[in-house]
């Protein structure tokens, strides 16, 4: 593992002002440990490159970075400004993954936030992945969105709605909610 004992625990708009050179060296590092997503994310690239370095630049977001032993372990992006508080992104490095490096990133999110329910949203794959953490933090599950990102992919968002929807109300504490079928079997 490459260490980052030089990196911050928060990139923000104190931060990048501060740290000028970060625009140069430090955000390229961190963002090529988030390109795994991208997989499930079409335009994830884009994503980073038009919504989020303007939202640290501008204040509404924040990365959130956690280490073990020296090295980095995960990070998180979060989204605060006057219309939604959402964990955007969330990511544990596949070595710490089942350490609790998610648990402390969550919990540092819900700290920046100041919101421990804050919207979000995750791939359809995803659900086995966070259910037990949606369980414990009693997240809500709220809509699934089909095709949202990806083609016969559904996007599910919890704690609120990625969209505006006046015809909707949130449902019940997510209590280990059952992924409907969206395609036909072609099997006889």
């Amino acid at each position: 593992m490459i260490g980052y004992p030089e990196l911050p625990r928060l990139i923000d708009r104190k931060y990048l002002g501060s740290n000028p050179d970060a625009f140069q060296n430090l955000l390229p590092r961190i963002f090529d440990h988030l390109s795994e997503l991208s997989g499930y994310y079409p335009g994830f690239d884009e994503w980073l490159d038009k919504k989020v370095l303007p939202g640290l630049m501008s204040g509404e977001r924040s990365i959130l970075l956690e280490y073990r032993r020296g090295d980095l372990s995960g990070l998180a992006i979060v989204k605060d400004d006057e219309s939604e508080q959402k964990l955007c992104c969330l990511r544990v490095l596949p070595p710490y993954q089942g350490t609790g490096v998610g648990l402390k990133l969550f919990e540092r999110s819900f700290e920046v936030l100041n919101n421990d329910s804050p919207l979000l949203s995750i791939a359809e794959e995803q659900l086995v992945v966070f259910r037990k953490i949606f369980q414990y933090y009693g997240f809500e599950f709220a809509k699934i969105y089909p095709d949202y990102y990806r083609p016969f992919k559904a996007e599910l968002s919890f704690n609120g709605l990625i969209e505006s929807d006046s015809n909707f109300s949130l449902l019940k504490p997510f209590t280990g909610f059952q992924l409907p079928k969206f395609r036909k079997s072609t099997h006889g």
